[in-house]
C-alpha cells in the first residue's frame, strides 16, 4: 500500500508538472510538445516489450525434443530456397504463370489510382456539402456512382486472378513434384526411409496449397500498399505544395512513427514461421496415423489393439494441441500490441499530420483580411482539403498497416517454403542418384564371368541391359539391404530362358531381396548383373496390388486400357486368363469386367493371388518372379497355373515358396543357409530323393512335437501307479 500511495502521488506531480508547461504556450508550442511525449511513450513501450520478448525467449517451452535445425526465418537461406521454387513456379518470362502476375500487377496499379481519385472525389463531395450547392452536388454524387463501377470490378478482378494464379502455381509445383516423384522409383525410394521427417502426402497437399496460397495473398498484401503509399504520398506533397504548407515536419513524423513501430514490431514478433512449420509436421502426422489405422484395421481388429491405438492417437492430439495452445497464446499478445501501434498511434499522428496546417494557418492567413464571403470559401477549402488529406492519409496508413500486418504471415511463409523446398530436394536427390549404372546393349551377348575379380565394375556394381539376351546372369554381387546390411556377400548363378528356378531358405536369409536386387528396386552395391529389358521380366509378390478402378484394370495392370487396345488384346482374352486362374466365377459375381469395387475388400486372398497371377498370362514375360505368391491358393488350382505358364506361355518361373509339391516344376534349385552362404544345383536329378527327405522330415517334426505332452503323461501314470519308468531316467 505505501509503494502504491508513493506512485499515485508521483503520477499527481507529474501531471500538475505537464499542466504548467502546457499552460500560456503557443499552439505550435504545444504541438511540439504532445510530438516529444508521444515518441517518449513509444521509445519506453519498445523497451518494455523488447525486454519482455528476451524474457519469454530465456523462458523454458514445453515443445518436444526435435533434432538440431536451423529454424525457417527471414534470412538469407529463406530467399535462397523462394528463389528456388519461383524458377518452378514461372518456368519463364512469357509462361501463362508471368502474364497472370504482369495482368494483377496491372491491376493493382489501376485500383490504386481509382482509390486517389475516390478520395479527391469525397473531398469535392463534402465543399459542396458545405457551401450548400446542390446542383454540384448532385453531379458529383452522380460522378462518384459511376467511377464506382470500375473500382468494384477492379476489386473483384483482383480477387478473381489471386485465386486463378494460387491454382496455377500450385499445378505447376504438382506437376513437377510428381515428375520427380514418380520417377526412377522415387516414391519406393522414399518409402524405405518413411519416419516422421518426411511426410510426402502432408507436402505434396496442403503444404503446397497453403505455400501457393501465402505466396500470392501476400503479393497482393504487399505490391498494392507499396504502390499506395508511393503515389498518395506523391499527392499529399503536392497538395502541400500547391498551398504553401511545410510537408517536411509531417513527413519526418510519419517517418519517424512507421520506422520506430516497425522496430518494434520486428523485435516483438514471436516465431510464427517456426511455429507453421511444426503445426504443419504434427498434423501430417496424426494424418499418417489414421491412415495407418485404416490400412491396418484387420489385424488390429484381430489383436483387439484398439486401447493401444487410440492411446497412440491421442498422445499425438495432445502434443498438436499443445503446438496450437503456443500459437494461439503468442498471437493473443501480439494482436493486442500490433493494433494498438497500428491503429491508435498511426491514428494519433495521422491527425496530428493533417490537422497542424490547419491549426497553424492563422499565421499564414490574418482574421482581419479576411472578408466574410472569402472566409466562408476558405472554410470550404479547407474541409475539402482536410477531408480528401484524411481519406488519402488513411488509405496511406492502411497500407503501411497491411505492410506491417504482413510480417506474421511472411514468417508463417517461410516455415512452408522450408517444407516444400526440402521435398523438392529430397526428390531430386533420389532421382539423380541412380542407383545402378545401366548400360544398354542390344547387339553383343554379354560376357560371361563366374569367377571372383577385383576390377573396377565388380567393385561399384554395373547392370547390362539387353533385348536379345534370354537368361539372367548375376556375376559376384553382394545382396545388402538399402541400409548397408549385408545378407549374402558374393552371389554367382546363371539362369537360362527355360531353367526354372526354386529359391529355398530361412527368413531374412536373402531370398525377396534377390528379387528386389534383380528388379533394380535397390541398390547393387558390388558385382555385375546381365539381365533382358524390365518388360521382360514380372514380379508378383505375396499380397498383390490392386489399383482402383474395373476388374479388367486388374488384371491388365500397370497397363491402360488404351495399351490394351494398342497390343491387340480384347476381352475375350482376357476371359481366357481368367478361366486358367479359376476366377471366370469372379467376373460373373461382381458383374462383368467393367464392374469397379473396393478389389481390396470384396476379394478373398486366394482370389487376390490368383487375380495377380493373371496378370504374367497378359503380360507374357519372358521370367516371372513368384515371391510366395501361391500360399492361399488350392494344390490343383496352383499346378494348373504352373503347368500353362511353363508349356503354353513358355515363362522361365523363379519361385520362392516353402511348399514342396511346387518342386516337380521347376528343375534347379538355389538354397540359402541364412548366414551368407548358398547353394545352386539341378533339381530334376534328385527330385524323388528331395521329395521322401522332405516327407521324411515332416514326419519326424511331427513325432518329436509329441514327445514333451507324451513324457507329461508318462510322469502321471509313474505317480499314479508308483512306479518308475527307463523312459525318465
Amino acid at each position: 500500500m505505501v509503494v502504491a500511495s508513493k506512485l499515485l502521488r508521483k503520477i499527481k506531480s507529474a501531471i500538475v508538472i505537464l499542466k504548467f508547461l502546457v499552460e500560456n504556450q503557443s499552439r505550435f508550442s504545444k504541438f511540439l510538445l504532445a510530438s516529444g511525449l508521444s515518441t517518449s511513450a513509444a521509445f519506453i513501450l519498445y523497451r518494455l516489450c523488447l525486454k519482455y520478448t528476451r524474457y519469454t525467449k530465456n523462458s523454458p517451452k514445453c515443445e518436444p525434443l526435435t533434432k538440431k535445425k536451423v529454424n525457417p526465418a527471414l534470412n538469407k537461406q529463406f530467399f535462397r530456397e523462394l528463389t528456388y521454387l519461383c524458377k518452378i513456379m514461372f518456368p519463364n518470362l512469357f509462361s501463362k504463370q508471368s502474364f497472370l502476375l504482369f495482368i494483377h500487377t496491372l491491376t493493382l496499379i489501376c485500383r490504386t489510382f481509382l482509390s486517389i481519385y475516390v478520395a479527391k472525389l469525397e473531398g469535392l463531395l463534402v465543399r459542396n456539402i458545405v457551401q450548400k450547392n446542390f446542383i454540384m452536388f448532385a453531379k458529383k454524387l452522380i460522378q462518384w456512382l459511376l467511377i464506382a463501377i470500375p473500382a468494384t470490378t477492379c476489386n473483384s478482378l483482383i480477387r478473381y486472378l489471386e485465386s486463378k494464379l494460387d491454382l496455377e502455381l500450385k499445378t505447376q509445383l504438382v506437376k513437377r513434384s510428381h515428375r520427380f516423384y514418380f520417377d526412377k522409383r522415387v516414391y519406393y525410394k522414399i518409402a524405405l526411409k518413411q519416419s516422421d521427417e518426411c511426410q510426402v502426402d502432408q507436402n505434396l497437399t496442403e503444404d503446397i496449397d497453403k505455400l501457393t496460397n501465402l505466396f500470392v495473398h501476400l503479393y497482393s498484401s504487399l505490391t498494392k500498399p507499396l504502390l499506395d503509399i508511393i503515389l498518395i504520398t506523391a499527392t499529399l506533397i503536392g497538395l502541400a505544395k500547391s498551398k504553401n504548407v511545410n510537408y517536411v515536419v509531417p513527413s519526418l513524423m510519419a517517418l519517424v512513427v512507421i520506422v520506430l513501430t516497425g522496430m518494434l514490431i520486428r523485435k516483438i514478433s514471436p516465431k510464427f514461421g517456426k511455429m507453421a512449420a511444426d503445426v504443419a509436421k504434427q498434423k501430417g502426422y496424426l494424418r499418417f496415423l489414421y491412415g495407418r489405422i485404416q490400412t491396418n484395421s484387420e489385424e488390429i481388429a484381430f489383436y483387439s489393439g484398439e486401447k493401444t491405438e487410440s492411446n497412440l492417437v491421442n498422445d499425438n492430439f495432445k502434443l498438436l494441441k499443445k503446438k496450437l495452445e503456443l500459437v494461439h497464446n503468442n498471437k493473443f499478445w501480439y494482436i493486442i500490441v500490433e493494433q494498438f501501434l497500428l491503429k491508435y498511434v498511426w491514428s494519433a499522428a495521422g491527425l496530428s499530420m493533417i490537422s497542424m496546417p490547419l491549426l497553424l494557418s492563422d499565421k499564414y492567413s490574418p482574421k482581419n483580411q479576411i472578408k466574410v464571403e472569402d472566409e466562408a470559401v476558405e472554410i470550404s477549402q479547407r474541409t475539402e482539403e482536410f477531408t480528401m488529406a484524411k481519406n488519402l492519409l488513411s488509405s496511406g496508413a492502411d497500407a503501411v498497416e497491411r505492410i506491417m500486418t504482413s510480417y506474421k504471415e511472411l514468417t508463417e511463409l517461410t516455415g512452408f517454403t522450408r517444407r516444400v523446398y526440402e521435398m523438392f530436394k529430397l526428390f531430386e536427390n533420389e532421382s539423380q542418384n541412380s542407383d545402378i549404372p545401366i548400360e544398354i546393349d542390344s547387339v553383343m551377348e554379354p560376357r560371361i564371368k563366374l569367377a571372383p575379380e577385383d576390377d573396377d565394375q565388380t567393385k561399384s556394381g554395373v547392370v547390362y541391359e539387353s533385348d536379345n539376351l534370354k537368361s539372367i546372369i548375376v556375376e559376384n554381387i553382394s545382396v545388402q539391404t538399402p541400409n548397408g546390411e549385408v545378407i549374402v556377400p558374393s552371389l554367382s548363378l546363371k539362369i537360362d530362358h527355360g531353367m526354372n528356378l526354386l529359391i529355398t531358405g530361412p527368413n531374412g536369409c536373402g531370398k525377396s531381396s534377390l528379387f528386389r536386387i534383380l528388379s533394380g528396386l535397390w541398390t547393387l552395391k558390388s558385382g555385375i548383373i546381365h539381365r533382358p529389358k524390365l518388360k521382360d521380366m514380372f514380379y508378383v509378390p505375396q499380397r498383390p496390388y490392386l489399383a482402383i478402378g474395373t476388374l479388367r484394370d486388374q488384371i491388365i495392370y500397370p497397363d491402360r486400357v488404351e495399351d490394351m487396345v494398342q497390343k491387340g488384346i480384347r476381352d475375350t482374352d482376357l476371359m481366357n486368363i481368367m478361366e486358367i486362374v479359376n476366377l471366370s466365377n469372379v467376373v460373373t459375381r461382381e458383374g462383368g469386367l467393367d464392374a469397379i469395387s473396393d478389389w481390396k475388400d470384396v476379394l478373398s486372398g486366394g482370389e487376390k493371388q490368383r487375380l495377380g497371377l493373371s496378370r504374367i498370362f497378359y503380360h507374357k514375360p519372358k521370367f516371372a518372379f513368384l515371391d510366395e505368391c501361391t500360399s492361399a491358393i488350392s494344390i490343383d488350382v496352383e499346378g494348373k497355373i504352373y503347368h500353362t505358364a511353363i508349356n503354353d506361355y513358355k515363362i522361365t518361373l523363379l519361385t520362392i515358396a516353402h511348399r514342396y509339391t511346387l518342386w516337380q516344376y521347376h528343375n534347379f534349385i538355389l538354397q540359402f543357409d541364412g548366414v551368407g552362404k548358398w547353394k545352386f544345383e539341378e533339381l530334376n536329378n534328385n527330385l524323388d530323393n528331395r521329395l521322401n527327405l522332405k516327407q521324411e522330415k515332416d514326419k519326424l517334426e511331427k513325432i518329436l512335437l509329441t514327445v514333451p505332452s507324451s513324457k507329461e503323461r508318462l510322469e502321471e501314470l509313474c505317480n499314479i501307479l508308483g512306479e518308475s519308468s527307463i523312459a525318465l531316467e
